[in-house]
């Protein structure tokens, strides 16, 4: 008598690697889609710590009437914002873009911060009438250093990376090297410039 039953056909192999072709094809049109949004729910996090670092200087210079100085030699969200009094709850914050950051033959070479970067601004007399010099990350509005860092910025600038993850490019003249650069969507959701939050604009325009 015949055998019952129907014998079950494995794949062929044309039939397997057409399988593999249709994910690889629907991968690629996955993965760049996540990395962007990816990229957008960064910039929207980095937006809204650079608005929370932004009301905790001000409120330390309410009690101070003056804002922190840079912490050392790194331009690293201060540490005077948590301590003694917090300003800003928990730990600095960290740059959600410097997780791989490229800084690009930068003065400090070699040195990578997963902070955001403060810089205090102060003008010439107010550097002369400090008991100690300014760390020498500070922009001191001279025109021989940082001439109108004061009218571009008031007195604090508030940097992120950006999704391109570089503060610095030799591509740009110094002394900024085009960290001052404004990072803009239109231009593609991952491309050059940084996230800027000064005390004189929000969104990070220059006066000029």
């Amino acid at each position: 008598m015949p055998e019952s039953g129907s014998r079950h056909r494995g794949f062929t192999l044309i039939e397997i690697l057409i399988v593999i072709a249709i994910l690889a094809i629907l991968a690629l049109i996955a993965i760049p889609n996540f990395i962007e949004h990816q990229a957008r729910a960064k910039v929207s996090r980095a937006l809204s710590d650079l608005r929370v670092i932004a009301g905790a200087l001000e409120a330390y210079m309410v009690d101070h009437n003056d804002y922190p100085p840079n912490d050392g030699d790194l331009s690293v969200t201060p540490v005077e914002l948590t301590t003694p009094v917090a300003y800003i709850a928990g730990a600095r914050f960290v740059d959600p873009f410097a997780e791989r950051i490229a800084i690009q033959r930068s003065l400090t070479e070699g040195t990578i911060t997963p902070w955001y970067t403060y810089m205090r601004i102060v003008t010439l007399a107010q550097a002369q009438a400090l008991a100690h010099r300014p760390p020498p990350n500070e922009a001191i509005d001279h025109w021989s250093m940082n001439n109108g860092a004061f009218e571009k910025y008031g007195h604090w600038r508030l940097v992120c990376k950006g999704p391109d993850r570089v503060y610095l490019s030799t591509s740009f003249p110094p002394p900024l090297k085009g960290s001052d650069i404004l990072y803009d969507p239109t231009n593609g959701t991952i491309s050059f410039g940084n996230i800027l939050r000064t005390q004189l604009d929000a969104s990070g325009r220059l006066r000029k």
